[in-house]
C-alpha cells in the first residue's frame, strides 16, 4: 500500500485522472470507495479496508496541511511530479460523501468527515473545497492542451456553491444508490431482460427515494438521451453502474450480439458470432442452426426475441458481408433471411429458392425488404423487437498495440446514433483535420488528407468522448503465434536451389499508396495472426472490385508474407506473418540478396539504411499494382547484413524431381465426418450440388464443428485426402488430366477460376525470375515463369499443368544438323544445345 500523501497522490491521479486508454470521455462523477481505493494502490480488490486504513493514516500524518487545504483551499502544488497536488483531498471528500446512508443528522457530511478522520473538528468552513475543485478543473485543462494523457474535467452547474456542492453532485455512485439499485434488481429479477419496461420502472423510484443527488443528475441526464431515440448510451457513467450492480447481483443484462454471414472462396456460407466488448475472439460456425442455438444459450440478447420468433434478417455491410439485424427498419434495399424449420415450410417459395443451413435454411439471393416483410406478416404483427443500448464502437480500423493504424486508406469508421460525431487534434499536436461523413444510417467514415498520427478526441455527444490515438506506422512487434496451431504442407519434395537467376533489379520502385497501406495493416494487425472472417473484410476494404480477395491473398502467401496454419481441434484458418530473414542468391553475374517476410514500414527503413551502411544497394521491384513488392540488396554479404539486422539467413529452396510429391493423409479417419461439398468442375469450385465426373472431391466437415475440413480425391484407385484445400484440388485436376494451368508469354495463367500451384514450387518461381505471382483483373492468377520452368513443373504435376508449343530434345536438334550437314545451325543458349529453325524443348538437357 502507498504510505505517503504523495504516493497516494500519485496512485489517486493515475487511476481517476489519467487517460490510460481507449473510451475514455471528459470526467462527470468519480467513484470512490473501498474496492476503488484499493485497485489504486495495486492491490487486490478484497484489500478495500487495508486500502482505507492506509489512505487515511497518511492524510493524518500531516494534519495541518490537510484541514488547510479543505479550509481554505492551500495545498503543496509540487507534493508529486505530475500531478495536481490537490486530488488526495478530494478524493477524501468524495470517498466520505459516497460512504453516507441517507440525509439524516448523522449522516451529514461535515460530522461524517469528522468522524472517518477521528478528530473533534466540526468542519463548519470548507470553502477549501470548492476552491480545489476549480484549481483541478483548470489544471487538467492545462495537461490535455499540451497533449499530456488526462482527462478533461466537467463541474457541475454552479448554484451559488461555495463550500462542498460540488462534491455532493459529483459522489456517483455511492453506497445508498448500490444499495437503492441492489434492492430494485432483488424486487424485480426478469425486469433486466426489457431495458425499455426496467427504465420506466427506475424513473417513478429514482425521484422518491434517498438516493445521491448525482444518481438524481446521471439518471435524468441518461433518461432524457433515451427518450430522444439514442441508445449509443452504454458509456453513459449511468450505465456502467446500472452494469456494475448487475454483475455484483449476477443480473444478466441483454448482449448486443454481432452475427455475420460471410462467404468462404468457395462461395459457401459461414457464420460468426461475437459479444460486443465481451469476448476477445469471435465463434465461427458452419451453419446458421448452430449459430442460432449459440445465441440462445447466451440469454438475452438484441437478437434473441427474434431468433425464437424463427427468423434472422441480415443487411449488406460490404461487398459480400451481411450482418443480423433485429429490425426490419435497420435494413435499406435487400437482405438476406434466415428461416427456422417451421417458418419454412411456411414462407414456401415466396423468398426465391431457400438454401439448407443445418435445419434452418437461408435465402440464396437477396431480396427487398418489402417482399420479405410481407412474406413473414404473421410473425411481425406482434411488433419488432426494441432497440438494445449499445455503446459508440470504433470499428473497421486496424490495432498496432493500443494505437490505431493512421494510413489514410484504413481510417476506423465510428458507429453511433448520437449525431455526427467531431474529431480534434488533442494538446499542440498538428494533426491533419479529421471529419466524419456518414456512409449508412448511424455509421461514420473517417476521412483525412494524410496518414494520421498523435492524439485525438472523439465526441459523439455532450456526456461521451473517447480518446485515439493514431500513429503513421505500425509499431515493430514480436510475433506470438498460438500453440494450437499445426502446418499445412503442400508439397513434400523439397532440395536447395542451386540454380541461377534473373539479374537483380538496381531501382527502388514506388508503390501505390492503397497497396503500402493495405501491406502495413496486415503486419499491424497480424501480431497474433489473422483469421480468414477479420481479414479478407480489410482485404475488400482497399482491393478494386475486379481482384479477388482470395486470390490477392494467395498471392501474400505465395510471396512469402503470410503463410496459413490450421488451427488444432477448431475449423478453419489462422493466417501468420511471414518472419522477416534474409535469402541468399547468385545471377550469372553477381550474388545478391533478396528478403523473405512481412516487413512493416520501420523494419524497412531499416533494411534500406544498413545495406547503405555497408556500401551495398537495396531494390525494391513491383511487378504488379496488387502485388507484393520484391525487397532486395546488391553488394553485401548475406551473413553480415542478417548479422547488422538480427534477421536470419536462410537456404533458397525448390521442388525435387518426384512428381504429385502432394502432402496426403492416408490415415485420417472419416468417421466423425460429414460429406457437406462437392466440387463442380463447370463452376471451378465447391458447390452443394457438384457435376458428375470420372474423378470426384469432396469436402467433409466435422459434425462438431470442432476441427478442420478434409478434401478427398476419388475416382482412380483409393481415396486421397488431404487437409491442404489446394493441394486436393491440383491432384483432382491431375487425375482427370484437365489443366489448371497453361503457359503464355512468359507467364503461367490460371484457366479455371480457383486453384494454385503448391506454395514450394510458387517460392522457387519467385526466387529465380525475381518476381512473385500475381492476382490479375476478371479472376485470372498468374505465375512468372519461362518456358524451362514451365516444362519442369509440367514434369512434376503432369496433365495439370501445360507447358505449350514445344521443340525436338536437344539430341535430335543434334543429329538433324549433323544430317544437313551443318547447314542447320545449332544454338548453345542457357547452358543447352537448341537447333536455330525449331524450338528447344526445356524438358530435356544436353550433355555437351
Amino acid at each position: 500500500m502507498p504510505t505517503s500523501l504523495a504516493d497516494w497522490e500519485e496512485a489517486l491521479t493515475r487511476r481517476f485522472l489519467a487517460a490510460a486508454g481507449e473510451g475514455v470521455g471528459p470526467i462527470r462523477s468519480f467513484d470512490i470507495c473501498p474496492e476503488t481505493l484499493a485497485a489504486a494502490a495495486g492491490a487486490d480488490l478484497s484489500a478495500g479496508a487495508q486500502a482505507v486504513a492506509a489512505f487515511k493514516k497518511a492524510l493524518l500524518a500531516q494534519r495541518g496541511a490537510l484541514f488547510s487545504a479543505l479550509e481554505d483551499g492551500f495545498f503543496d502544488r509540487r507534493l508529486a511530479p505530475d500531478c495536481p497536488g490537490c486530488f488526495a483531498y478530494l478524493a477524501l471528500t468524495i470517498f466520505v460523501d459516497s460512504q453516507r446512508e441517507g440525509d439524516g443528522a448523522s449522516e451529514q457530511f461535515r460530522p461524517k468527515l469528522a468522524a472517518f478522520l477521528g478528530v473533534d473538528r466540526s468542519f463548519s468552513r470548507l470553502s477549501g473545497v470548492a476552491t480545489m475543485w476549480k484549481a483541478l478543473r483548470e489544471w487538467l485543462a492545462r495537461q490535455a492542451k499540451s497533449g499530456k494523457p488526462f482527462r478533461k474535467l466537467v463541474l457541475p452547474e454552479e448554484d451559488g456553491w461555495n463550500q462542498i456542492g460540488h462534491t455532493v453532485r459529483l459522489s456517483f455512485p455511492s453506497r445508498r444508490d448500490r444499495t437503492f439499485l441492489a434492492h430494485f434488481f432483488d424486487h424485480h429479477p426478469d425486469i433486466a431482460a426489457d431495458e425499455k419496461a426496467m427504465l420506466a420502472a427506475l424513473r417513478n423510484l429514482v425521484d422518491r427515494s434517498g438516493t445521491s443527488k448525482g444518481l438524481h443528475e446521471a439518471f435524468d441526464e441518461f433518461y432524457a438521451a433515451y427518450q430522444s431515440e439514442q441508445r449509443s448510451l452504454a458509456d453513459h457513467r449511468f450505465w456502467k453502474f446500472v452494469l456494475s450492480v448487475a454483475a455484483a447481483r449476477n443480473v444478466d443484462m441483454p448482449a448486443d450480439v454481432a452475427l455475420e454471414l460471410y462467404p468462404d472462396e468457395d462461395g459457401l456460407p459461414h457464420f460468426r458470432m461475437d459479444v460486443v466488448n465481451a469476448s476477445d475472439r469471435a465463434s465461427e460456425y458452419a451453419t446458421l442452426q448452430s449459430a442460432v442455438a449459440a445465441i440462445g444459450k447466451l440469454g438475452p440478447s438484441n437478437l434473441l426475441k427474434v431468433a425464437e420468433a424463427g427468423y434472422i434478417v441480415f443487411k449488406r455491410i460490404g461487398t459480400s458481408r451481411w450482418s443480423a439485424v433485429p429490425r426490419f427498419s435497420d435494413c435499406r434495399g435487400e437482405v438476406k433471411v434466415g428461416l427456422s424449420p417451421r417458418l419454412t415450410a411456411l414462407v414456401g417459395m415466396k423468398l426465391g429458392r431457400l438454401r439448407p443451413s443445418g435445419d434452418w435454411s437461408l435465402t440464396n439471393e437477396p431480396v427487398s425488404v418489402s417482399k420479405v416483410e410481407d412474406a413473414l406478416r404473421r410473425v411481425l404483427a406482434k411488433g419488432e423487437p426494441s432497440q438494445i443500448i449499445s455503446g459508440v464502437t470504433v470499428t473497421g480500423g486496424v490495432r498496432t498495440d493500443h494505437h490505431w493504424l493512421g494510413r489514410r486508406f484504413l481510417l476506423p469508421r465510428v458507429a453511433t446514433d448520437l449525431g455526427v460525431p467531431t474529431i480534434a487534434a488533442e494538446g499542440d499536436d498538428d494533426g491533419p483535420p479529421l471529419t466524419c461523413k456518414e456512409i449508412e444510417p448511424n455509421l461514420y467514415a473517417i476521412r483525412s488528407r494524410r496518414p494520421v498520427a498523435g492524439a485525438f478526441e472523439l465526441r459523439s455527444s455532450a456526456n461521451t468522448a473517447a480518446r485515439l490515438h493514431f500513429v503513421a506506422d505500425a509499431f515493430v512487434h514480436e510475433r506470438q503465434i498460438p500453440s494450437n496451431l499445426v502446418e499445412t504442407p503442400e508439397w513434400n519434395d523439397v532440395v536447395e536451389m542451386a540454380s541461377r537467376t534473373e539479374e537483380p533489379p538496381t531501382s527502388w520502385d514506388a508503390v501505390p499508396e492503397a497497396l503500402d497501406d493495405l501491406l502495413e495493416g496486415i503486419y499491424a494487425g497480424g501480431r497474433r495472426g489473422w483469421s480468414e472472417a477479420d481479414l479478407i473484410p480489410l482485404l475488400e476494404r482497399v482491393l478494386p472490385a475486379d481482384i479477388s480477395p482470395w486470390d490477392f491473398l494467395r498471392s501474400l502467401h505465395d510471396s512469402t508474407v503470410m503463410r496459413p496454419l490450421l488451427r488444432a481441434r477448431h475449423r478453419g484458418r489462422t493466417w501468420i506473418l511471414g518472419p522477416a530473414s534474409l535469402v541468399p542468391l547468385r545471377s550469372r553475374t553477381r550474388s545478391f540478396v533478396v528478403v523473405d517476410g512481412c516487413l512493416p514500414a520501420l523494419q524497412r527503413r531499416d533494411f534500406e539504411q544498413t545495406v547503405k551502411a555497408l556500401g551495398g544497394r537495396a531494390f525494391r521491384r513491383l511487378t504488379s499494382p496488387w502485388s507484393a513488392p520484391l525487397l532486395g540488396a546488391t553488394g553485401v554479404a548475406a551473413n553480415e547484413l542478417g548479422a547488422r539486422l538480427a534477421w536470419p539467413v536462410r537456404t533458397a529452396t525448390m521442388p525435387g524431381r518426384r512428381p504429385a510429391a502432394f502432402a496426403d493423409d492416408p490415415h485420417r479417419r472419416l468417421e466423425a465426418y460429414r460429406r457437406e461439398y462437392v466440387w463442380s468442375w463447370n463452376a471451378g469450385r465447391f458447390t452443394f450440388d457438384g457435376s458428375p465426373a470420372r474423378v470426384r472431391l469432396e469436402r467433409w466437415v466435422h459434425l462438431g464443428e470442432r476441427d478442420h475440413d478434409v478434401f478427398v480425391v476419388s475416382g482412380s484407385g483409393r481415396e486421397l485426402m488431404y487437409v491442404s484445400r489446394c493441394a486436393a484440388i491440383a491432384r483432382a485436376h491431375m487425375l482427370l488430366g484437365r489443366p489448371m494451368y497453361r503457359f503464355e508469354r512468359d507467364r503461367l495463367h490460371r484457366e479455371g477460376r480457383d486453384g494454385y500451384l503448391p506454395d514450394l514450387i510458387a517460392h522457387w518461381l519467385r526466387y529465380e525470375n525475381l518476381a512473385p505471382p500475381c492476382a490479375l483483373p476478371g479472376g485470372g492468377y498468374a505465375y512468372p515463369a519461362s518456358r524451362d520452368q514451365a516444362a519442369t513443373i509440367a514434369r512434376l504435376m503432369p496433365r495439370a499443368v501445360e507447358a505449350g508449343a514445344t521443340g525436338r530434345p536437344s539430341w535430335e536438334a543434334v543429329a538433324s544438323a549433323r544430317r544437313s550437314g551443318f547447314a542447320e545451325r545449332l544454338i548453345f543458349m542457357d547452358g543447352r544445345v537448341a537447333s536455330s529453325r525449331m524450338p528447344f524443348d526445356p524438358t530435356e538437357r544436353s550433355s555437351l
